[in-house]
């Protein structure tokens, strides 16, 4: 896999992370509208992701939560997180649109956390597939605060369980 590409655009307030993966694109799609393949990539190394809710249709919505289960992570050991998507557009096989959101275990939406709007494309090259994800932000500040969170890290960290998963 190539390294994932990162570009800020303050302008636009938007982050895009762009990647290749030599799996087909069926395989890309189904680790991201399949519950249980979704729940084995998404989070960082070292979290387990559960569900409360995954309905992946427009309109949809997926309750999520990630639990930190590696001792070696230190302070970040037994923590949770947890968000909600909620699923604007659907093109089979090749994009969704949705808005992430922080939440509560209940799946109320955290007002004061930052939130991103996403839309992940997929595109085959070559029997590979090229990933690309561009979020935008209310703010330039929201797009900053996510950045200091470890966002990007957060997300490489990931792909990486993603790679594994496709490509095994």
């Amino acid at each position: 896999m190539e390294k994932p590409i990162v570009k800020k655009d303050i302008e636009n307030k938007s982050l895009t992370i762009e990647f290749v993966i030599d799996a087909p694109i069926e395989k890309l799609w189904r680790a991201y509208s399949d519950k249980d393949w979704f729940g084995q990539w998404w989070g960082p190394e070292g979290w387990e992701t559960t569900f409360k809710e995954f309905t992946f249709t427009p309109g949809g919505r997926i309750h999520y939560g990630m639990k930190c289960v590696d001792k070696a992570q230190g302070e970040f050991y037994g923590q949770e997180s947890w968000g909600v998507m909620e699923i604007e557009t659907i093109d089979t096989s090749n994009s969704v649109t949705l808005r992430d959101f922080f939440s509560d275990a209940d799946g109320v939406i955290n007002q004061d956390m930052p939130w991103q709007k996403m839309t992940i494309t997929l595109s085959e090259e070559n029997g590979r597939t090229r990933v690309r994800s561009v979020s935008f932000y209310e703010t330039v500040e929201q797009l900053e605060e996510l950045l200091q969170m470890g966002m990007v890290e957060g997300f490489s960290s990931s792909v990486n369980k993603l790679e594994k998963l496709v490509t095994t």
